[in-house]
């Protein structure tokens, strides 16, 4: 009997189980959540206390990620928050990663191979390193 290759679904599956691993490494010192998409998979590393971020919420702390990853229709979403708050940090990242961004902080992300892990994992240091220099980490 010959072996049919994965379904669409399978395949961001698999994306989305590869992402958490990844992911899953930087905790700790960072924490995880899942569950808080309505409908949807989803995995979040974010740092472990709310901070203030300047010119936002009243000043209030809040809660900030450094990544999410979200299983959509078509595609694994990695949302990268750096980037949101420090748009220079875009510049850092390799051209073949940027063609996936979509919006401000969305990577779509439908196949994983080697080389597009290690650009993810280079863009969590990155941004690592951008929260320590907040005072974040």
């Amino acid at each position: 009997m010959p072996v049919s290759a994965p379904s669409k679904t399978e395949s961001l599956e698999q994306v989305f189980d590869e992402l958490y691993r990844l992911l899953s490494h930087y905790s700790p010192p960072l924490k995880t959540k899942s569950g808080t998409v309505r409908g949807k998979k989803d995995f979040h590393l974010a740092i472990p206390k709310a901070v203030v971020v300047p010119g936002a919420y009243q000043g209030k702390p809040v809660e900030v990620d450094l990544a999410v990853i979200i299983l959509q229709r078509g595609y694994v979403g990695f949302y990268f928050m750096p980037i949101y708050m420090e748009p220079a940090l875009k510049e850092k990242l390799s051209p073949s990663f940027t063609k996936l961004l979509q919006g401000k902080t969305c990577f779509h992300i439908k196949q994983l191979d080697a080389d597009l892990l290690k650009q993810i994992k280079s863009a969590l240091e990155e941004g690592i390193r951008n929260y320590k220099t907040r005072g974040w980490l």
